[in-house]
């Protein structure tokens, strides 16, 4: 049984092996302030706000596919501070059972400076930390774009061997590759400046990107757990046609939401709902 700030917390639905969890962020709008007009109607301000989504899931291998695949998910969101947030995080941990030393953990999320500067203080000794792999192909795709012209045959070829690089563990040669195409090119142009943040990029994410290694153990190397979570759990229900949220009803449904899918709306009331009420 695991403790924070004094309080025992129970394991709910523990995960007995790799514990993946995904970390990503959605927009939904919100009133951001109002004010009443000379004619005495109301003008509200609007604007979008990120709501925090991280899924922590139980991870099994697809032999059929031979890939990983993320199942019996947990979820837990937030509008606040990614500190703050964080600490949402490690809670849900320990509730599926961070703390048993049989757990492996594998942290996943896009190249977002705000996951991966907090992760490191999180993660347990052994993890795992993985750039999804889909996001790292989304830049090797407007590389070869702003290289080569979008649709062409040589941007069909250059993407698929860039990204059978990357794949198969060859992030070292991918940016010598991409060192040597920004140097020939020259500095000082749009382009250089373009591709040297996408270097920055690579460089920044190469620890994180040894897919080959995560494979062969049978690991994820998507976040499509959280990118669907983003979608289904919170926008399904608060990005509706028309929708704009108070802050307080913002928060407020994202914590129904993720109680809910997280099967576990019952508990959650009586623990912390039905209190407040």
């Amino acid at each position: 049984m695991a403790q924070t700030n004094g309080a025992a917390i129970d394991e709910q639905r523990p995960i007995l092996g790799t514990m993946a969890i995904s970390i990503d962020a959605g927009k939904v709008r919100e009133k951001l302030g109002e004010k009443v007009t000379a004619e005495g109607k109301k003008k509200y301000e609007i604007g979008f706000r990120d709501v925090k989504v991280a899924a922590v899931s139980e991870v099994f291998w697809d032999a059929k596919r031979e890939e990983a695949d993320c199942s019996n998910h947990s979820y837990v969101g937030a509008i606040e501070h990614a500190d703050e947030f964080f600490l949402r995080v490690w809670v849900e941990m320990c509730r599926r059972g961070v703390n048993r030393s049989s757990i492996k953990c594998v942290f996943l999320g896009d190249g977002a400076r705000w996951i991966w500067d907090r992760v490191p203080d999180l993660a347990p000794p052994n993890s795992v930390l993985i750039l999804d792999f889909f996001h790292a192909c989304e830049h090797v795709s407007d590389i070869c774009k702003e290289l080569y012209g979008e649709g062409t045959e040589v941007y069909e070829q250059r993407f698929e061997q860039w990204q059978l690089m990357l794949l198969s563990g060859g992030i070292e040669r991918f940016l010598a590759e991409l060192k040597s195409i920004l140097e020939e090119g020259g500095r000082g142009t749009k382009r250089a400046e373009f591709l040297q943040g996408e270097l920055e990029y690579f460089t920044d994410n190469r620890q994180r990107m040894h897919y080959d290694q995560y494979r062969a153990e049978r690991f994820p190397i998507g976040s499509g757990t959280v990118e669907s979570a983003c979608k289904n759990v919170i926008g399904g229900r608060m990005k509706r046609g028309g929708m704009t949220w108070s802050p307080a009803g913002a928060d407020g449904m994202v914590q129904i939401r993720c109680s809910l899918t997280s099967h576990r709306f019952d508990s959650d009331f009586r623990a912390i709902l039905a209190p407040a009420a």
